[in-house]
C-alpha cells in the first residue's frame, strides 16, 4: 500500500505538500510530488515497493491523478477501455484508473473493482474529484480549509496542512473512552478532519471559488441483483460459482501469490480456490502465511 496527500487552494505549493508528505507514517521514499496553479499532489511508497507509480498524467486531457490503488479483474477493465493487448501488462493501476476517469468521469468508480483511494485534478474544468473504494479498504481523510481542501491517507498528514484546525471532536473522543464501538464512517477524533465514507466520491468545482461539497454515494449494496429462486443445493452451487469468480478476479496475472491463512473456513476456502485457478494456469500454488 502507498500513501497519498494533496492540497487544493492558495497557497498550495511544494513546501506545504512536503510537510504533509513528512507526516505520512510508515512509508519510505517519496514516490513523487507535483504542483501547479493552486493544486499540489504527492505520495510516498511502501518501503517494499520498488516501482511506485502513485502519480499518473494525461497531458492531452489536462488530467493528473494521485492514488493508492490496486485494481482487480484488469482484463475486463482493459477491454472496456479499449487498451491494446500489447500495453496491458505494463500499464499501472493508477494509469488505468485515470483512463477510466477520462472515459466515464464521475461514474468511473462504478467500473472499478478493487481497493483504491484517489484524487484526479482536471485542469481544464478546474475540478478535483476524489473517490474511495466500495468497502473502504484504502483510507481517505480530508478537511475543508478557508481556501480549499486538504486530503491524505492519514489524519496526521491532513493536520500538517496549513489552515487545518487541530481541535478535538469531543463527542468522538467521549464515545471511544466510554467503550462505544459504533465507529463513524465520517467523523474522526479531530473536528475538522473527516473520512470519505466507503463507496462515496467527493468533487469540488474551483472555477469561481472552492465551494464546500458533501460526499456523494455511488454504491448501494442493497441494489445488487437477486439470485433466482433455487433449492438449497442450487443456492450453494450459485454461491460457489460467484465465490470462485471473485477469487479469480483478484489473482494478478504474474508473480507469486500469498494467502493470509487465519485458520478459519473463509481464508482456507480462498486458498483452495486460488490453488485451483493457479493450477489451471500452470502456476505454483499460493504461499500461505499467518
Amino acid at each position: 500500500m502507498n500513501a497519498i496527500c494533496g492540497l487544493l487552494g492558495a497557497p498550495a505549493g511544494l513546501p506545504d505538500l512536503r510537510a504533509m508528505l513528512a507526516a505520512l507514517p510508515g512509508h519510505g521514499k517519496d514516490a513523487g510530488e507535483w504542483a501547479d496553479g493552486g493544486i499540489a499532489l504527492g505520495a510516498r511508497a511502501d518501503v517494499r515497493d520498488q516501482s511506485p507509480s502513485c502519480l499518473s498524467f494525461d497531458p492531452g486531457a489536462s488530467l493528473t491523478l494521485v492514488g493508492d490503488i490496486r485494481l482487480d479483474d484488469r482484463p475486463a477493465l482493459c477491454d472496456a477501455l479499449g487498451v491494446p493487448r500489447q500495453e496491458r501488462k505494463g500499464i499501472a493501476d493508477e494509469a488505468l484508473a485515470l483512463r477510466a476517469y477520462s472515459r466515464w468521469g464521475r461514474e468511473c468508480p462504478n467500473h472499478l473493482l478493487g481497493d483504491y483511494a484517489f484524487a484526479v485534478w482536471d485542469a481544464n474544468a478546474k475540478t478535483l474529484f476524489c473517490a474511495r473504494d466500495h468497502m473502504g479498504v484504502r483510507p481517505f481523510y480530508y478537511a475543508h480549509t478557508s481556501s480549499g481542501l486538504a486530503f491524505a491517507s492519514a489524519v496526521e498528514a491532513v493536520l500538517a496542512a496549513p489552515g487545518v484546525d487541530p481541535d478535538l471532536d469531543e463527542a468522538s473522543v467521549a464515545e471511544y473512552l466510554t467503550g462505544i464501538t459504533l465507529f463513524s464512517t465520517e467523523r474522526t477524533f479531530f473536528d475538522a478532519v473527516k473520512k470519505l465514507p466507503p463507496g462515496h466520491w467527493l468533487a469540488l468545482d474551483c472555477r469561481s471559488a472552492v465551494r464546500q461539497q458533501q460526499p456523494a454515494r455511488y454504491w448501494h449494496p442493497e441494489q445488487a441483483p437477486r439470485l433466482p429462486p433455487a433449492s438449497d443445493d442450487g443456492y450453494a452451487e450459485q454461491f460457489l460459482a460467484l465465490y470462485s469468480q471473485a477469487v479469480a478476479d483478484r489473482l494478478p496475472g504474474s508473480g507469486a501469490i500469498g494467502v493470509h491463512v487465519s485458520g478459519g473456513l473463509d481464508s482456507s476456502s480462498v486458498a483452495a480456490l486460488a490453488a485451483r485457478h493457479l493450477q489451471r494456469q500452470g502456476r505454483p500454488p499460493p504461499l500461505g502465511f499467518s
